[in-house]
């Protein structure tokens, strides 16, 4: 992996982490709050789905570098 390529992962990973953050956040500002249990887990469930694209998101921009990259 050259330098080019390492910083580009590095750039995709600082991004997925502020997106990471931002989700766990949420979660821990739902779980807290005083909303219903059936609304605070539609929305957990919600965050929990987004969680999950961000990483696949992730995951499809490291490859594509890596593809660029050899």
């Amino acid at each position: 992996m050259n330098l080019e390529s390492q910083k580009k992962i590095d750039e995709i990973m600082y991004e997925t982490n502020e997106k990471i953050s931002a989700i766990v956040n949420e979660i821990r500002d739902i779980r807290f709050s005083k909303m219903s249990e059936s609304e605070k887990q539609l929305k957990c469930d919600n965050l929990r789905l987004e969680f999950e694209h961000v990483m696949i998101e992730e995951e499809e921009k490291v490859v594509k570098v890596m593809k660029e990259y050899p």
